[in-house]
């Protein structure tokens, strides 16, 4: 990932970060580890950010169509969350979901 990206991603609004962390996971830049517990947690936030539905379809699509590269089949909603805990912004605590 390049510099300008990563530097975008963290300062950036949690729209905008998703969106780039949807962006990473179509290009195959970001693969989402499969959760290994169910969300949300107690000790999670839980963030609502509206993306591109657009965006999220492609997303799903994706998932669907590389589920033997994956291992598994994540959600948009699963990849966003995935997004957000491997580049969390400063101080922002442990994500959930996405709604």
């Amino acid at each position: 990932m390049s510099r300008a990206l990563f530097d975008r991603i963290k300062a950036g609004p949690w729209q905008e970060r998703i969106e780039d962390g949807y962006l990473c996971f179509l290009t195959g830049d970001f693969l989402p580890p499969k959760p290994e517990h169910l969300f949300p947690r107690e000790d999670m936030t839980i963030v609502f950010a509206p993306v591109n539905p657009q965006l999220r379809v492609a997303v799903a699509d994706y998932a669907h169509e590389h589920a033997s590269g994956l291992g598994w089949v994540p959600t948009p909603k699963q990849v966003a969350v995935a997004w957000l805990m491997h580049t969390p912004p400063p101080a922002a605590g442990v994500l959930a979901m996405v709604h």
